[in-house]
């Protein structure tokens, strides 16, 4: 498709990641597939190239008085259970003609704030990038989800131990959300049955329903999506899970920003149960130490 031979091609993307200092490509026997930092990297080239598209739109639209975009960017737990709630309460506000509302990992989150491409962030660990003001900082702890039928469904407090042996639904990532809890029950000497794997706390809670498998997930997922015949119930273990706002260093944010802003701590503080605010000086100093049962850290 490219009008190039194979080797030129390899030998492109081989000077690409020396260039880059990280492996696109991992070479599974005959197959090929993005690494973890290969899939962001494309993504931003995506968005990169995207940009220059939308260009010429956006002129027109300024042209025609309607004002700039309200951009922004968030995490796939609070773009899917804060979010829509929070801008559903500013109907009354003065929105602008088009609002953009893009779901990333935590370091796209960051790198779109810094460059100016996203007005607000919001987003998991970690918060204090180089380049960014960490506005509001948040935590609550997780929780587990099981069907209503199950008979964990009719206990107040699930217990850990009860994930014995049973068949989970877990998060992809290893070395974020699921590496907490999994130190938690490795604490306790848990070990489960066996496992699927999704990439979105939502993708969870459809298991969960579809499946009967019982899984441990978000706080802002879990209240703030409610999926029929899914039950939420606290856990007997503290992993707890932090999020906040961030925008870009020494740039105020627009009034509608800050609007909604304020509506999505609305939202969580009345719809999450154990939602703290924290100070957000606190963002750097976070570390992740889960089978204490104070962890500092969680995040998806």
């Amino acid at each position: 498709m490219l009008g190039r031979s194979q080797p030129s091609v390899t030998r492109t993307i081989q000077e690409l990641e020396a260039e880059l200092g990280f492996e696109l490509l991992h070479r599974i026997g005959r197959r090929v597939q993005l690494s973890e930092e290969g899939v962001a990297f494309e993504e931003e080239a995506r968005r990169l190239l995207m940009s220059f598209t939308e260009l010429a739109a956006r002129a027109k639209m300024i042209a025609a008085g309607r004002g700039r975009i309200l951009q922004i960017v968030t995490t796939s737990a609070i773009g899917t259970g804060l979010i829509p709630t929070a801008l559903a309460e500013l109907q009354g506000a003065e929105l602008p003609h088009e609002t953009h509302l893009g779901q990333f990992l935590p370091s796209i989150v960051a790198q779109e704030v810094r460059s100016g491409r996203a007005e607000i962030g919001f987003s998991s660990l970690p918060l204090d990038t180089p380049g960014l003001d960490v506005l509001r900082l948040y935590s609550a702890p997780d929780v587990a989800a099981v069907r209503e039928d199950d008979p964990l469904a009719e206990l107040d407090v699930i217990p850990l131990s009860a994930f014995a042996g049973r068949r989970v639904a877990t998060l992809l990532n290893p070395l974020r959300f699921q590496l907490h809890v999994s130190k938690a029950l490795a604490a306790r000497g848990i070990d489960t049955g066996p496992v699927i794997r999704t990439n979105t706390a939502y993708g969870a809670l459809q298991l969960v329903r579809r499946t009967g498998v019982a899984a441990v997930i978000d706080p802002l997922t879990a209240y703030g999506v409610a999926l029929p015949g899914v039950a939420i119930r606290p856990i007997d273990a503290t992993v707890l899970f932090y999020w906040g706002v961030v925008a870009a260093e020494r740039r105020p944010l627009r009034p509608v920003a800050q609007a909604l802003m304020d509506a999505v701590e609305a939202v969580a503080e009345r719809s999450i149960v154990g939602f703290k605010k924290l100070d957000p000086t606190l963002a750097g100093q976070l570390v992740a130490d889960p089978a204490s049962g104070t962890n500092h850290g969680t995040g998806i």
